[in-house]
């Protein structure tokens, strides 16, 4: 045996001492906090609604219209285009991106002249807006109403425009 061999073996006897002194320390950094560390909830309490866990962050959303009446008035209900959003030609690239509100129900909308609108049969009418009520389902209804935007529909309501005197000066 050299002169050698018997530092190694010191170092490597010295080392494993060393790490199996860690091992204990190593196993409680390991642990969960103590039972008992957060007291369970009181029977009869109602617990918060968690928010829905997904892998990406939701995007924002806008309300776009509310109004006091009911869906059913809020526009012309159109048949084949409900059929073909049962059929997913016809729907919102984002379901409830943009939203409407009718007196408790929100409805997804879609704008004819493409925005979060998916419509690869070019069914859709650039001076239109879409509603869609269960959007995501075989239920789905499709309604239409004017677009009052001039920048979109020039016949539309120019009371809101800056020339017409719409706007309040403050």
């Amino acid at each position: 045996m050299s002169g050698f061999d018997a530092p190694v073996k010191a170092a490597l006897w010295l080392c494993g001492l060393t790490l199996l002194g860690v091992a204990p320390a190593l196993a409680g950094a390991l642990e969960r906090t103590e039972p008992g560390h957060q007291a369970p909830p009181q029977p009869g309490s109602s617990l918060p609604i968690a928010p829905p866990i997904v892998q990406y962050a939701l995007p924002s959303q806008w309300m776009t219209i509310r109004s006091k009446e009911d869906w059913r008035k809020a526009g012309k209900f159109e048949k084949e285009l409900s059929k073909d959003c049962a059929a997913l030609r016809f729907n919102e690239i984002e379901p409830m991106r943009f939203r409407a509100y009718y007196k408790g129900e929100v409805l997804g909308v879609a704008f004819g002249h493409g925005l979060n609108l998916h419509d690869p049969g070019k069914k859709a009418d650039r001076k239109k807006i879409y509603l869609f009520r269960n959007g995501d389902s075989t239920g789905c209804t499709v309604q239409s109403l004017d677009n009052q935007d001039p920048r979109v529909n020039p016949a539309g309501s120019q009371a809101g425009t800056p020339a017409a005197g719409g706007f309040k000066k403050y």
